[in-house]
């Protein structure tokens, strides 16, 4: 039988590439071009012609965070323990209050618990995407924003745990959940190990390996093995390539990584960034006034939880602004534990995308507005 592109497709990546190159000459992230994409193709694109393409979904959150572990190292992890702190008023600021008020307003615990972890958690992928692109990873407050985003992910793990069970009838145990976190940490533990006792004992051999034009086959397979592993066994697949990236030395196997693997990765990171929207099925709810203020509440949370944060973590005033700026938009969790209780998704849904587009495009300017901010405090003082 013969197979063909359909040319939906081909057109649609045509389009992305022209608005992409549009858009970002005025500074618009090409992440909303792709977000845009998502919408556009569902209205364009018969879903039975997109199949081909989630080979890329898949490989896009993948891709992304091995890159992301490829700038840090195991000693650069250990000073990320000092986000504990920050990380629990993110916590409390963006689940704790949401919750209280939801009940207080009228909502069930069970409701009121899963449209807070809606709000809980920034998105992984855009904050880490979008750190990568406007290349601030090497900004005072890279490793903060990581380091939430990496808590909060675990926490987003456990809070799946627990509401996989309340939505299917069952009742949650401590044990059901400890087991979790018990069979997570030795998977931390022995990843450790392998890096300390084997990885980082064969640098020479793979900066030799990676000289091979093929090399490209070797680190691939590596990479989905174990983003496929840790996803077996219940834990983000992201974490998993993150580790790997941590454990490439910084020698010349990360550079030739880097020339072999960049342009499938980008291309896989947008057509993630098009599923994104492409999957969700978007309506409004009746109460139009109660999303509203959800919105403006969870932006408002999120920013002073993370200003907070970094002044405990110890940031300078214009790098805790640029902070708070940068870490508003939900994503790819808010998503899964979304689709935990449809009812709500008239409100859950719109609020995903709303902050996902309002987050980016105030990364974009949180250099600008910070600059801005502090230089006129400078002159008037």
């Amino acid at each position: 039988m013969e197979h063909t592109i359909p040319i939906e497709i081909s057109i649609l990546f045509i389009l992305v590439f022209i608005l992409t190159y549009i858009l970002k000459k005025v500074g618009i992230p090409a992440i909303i071009t792709f977000l845009a994409a998502g919408f556009l193709g569902k209205i364009w694109i018969d879903s039975s012609h997109i199949d081909n393409l989630y080979i890329f979904k898949e490989l896009g959150i993948i891709l992304l965070f091995f890159f992301i572990g490829l700038e840090f190292s195991f000693d650069r992890l250990k000073g990320m323990l000092n986000t504990f702190m920050p990380a629990m008023v993110d916590l409390i600021f963006n689940l704790g209050i949401p919750f209280v008020l939801l009940v207080l307003i009228g909502f069930d615990y069970l409701s009121a618990f899963i449209i807070a972890s809606v709000i809980y958690p920034s998105s992984t992928s855009i904050v880490a995407k979008l750190l990568v692109d406007y290349r601030r990873l090497v900004n005072p407050e890279a490793e903060l924003l990581l380091g939430i985003l990496i808590f909060e992910d675990i926490i987003a793990i456990v809070i799946l745990t627990f509401l996989s069970y309340l939505t299917s009838g069952s009742e949650p145990s401590l044990l059901s959940v400890g087991l979790s976190l018990l069979k997570m940490s030795l998977i931390l533990i022995g990843f450790f190990l392998l890096y300390k006792f084997v990885l980082s004992k064969l640098t020479n051999l793979m900066d030799k390996v990676s000289d091979d034009e093929n090399f490209i086959f070797l680190v691939l397979g590596i990479v989905l093995l174990f983003g496929s592993f840790f996803k077996m066994q219940g834990i983000s697949e992201a974490l998993g390539a993150f580790l790997i990236g941590v454990a490439i030395p910084q020698t010349k196997i990360a550079h030739n990584i880097e020339q072999h693997l960049s342009s499938l990765k980008e291309l896989s990171i947008g057509i993630f960034f098009f599923f994104f929207t492409y999957d969700i099925d978007f309506q409004l709810p009746e109460n139009k006034f109660l999303l509203l203020l959800l919105i403006v509440l969870s932006i408002l949370l999120k920013g002073i939880s993370t200003y907070i944060g970094a002044y405990i973590y110890g940031l300078k005033s214009k790098a805790r602004l640029r902070a708070s700026l940068s870490f508003l938009s939900r994503g790819e969790f808010s998503v899964i534990i979304s689709a935990l209780n449809p009812l709500y998704s008239g409100i859950t849904v719109p609020l995903i995308l709303v902050t996902a587009v309002i987050g980016t495009l105030l990364f974009a300017v949180a250099g600008d507005i910070a600059n801005f901010i502090y230089r006129s405090k400078r002159k008037t003082s």
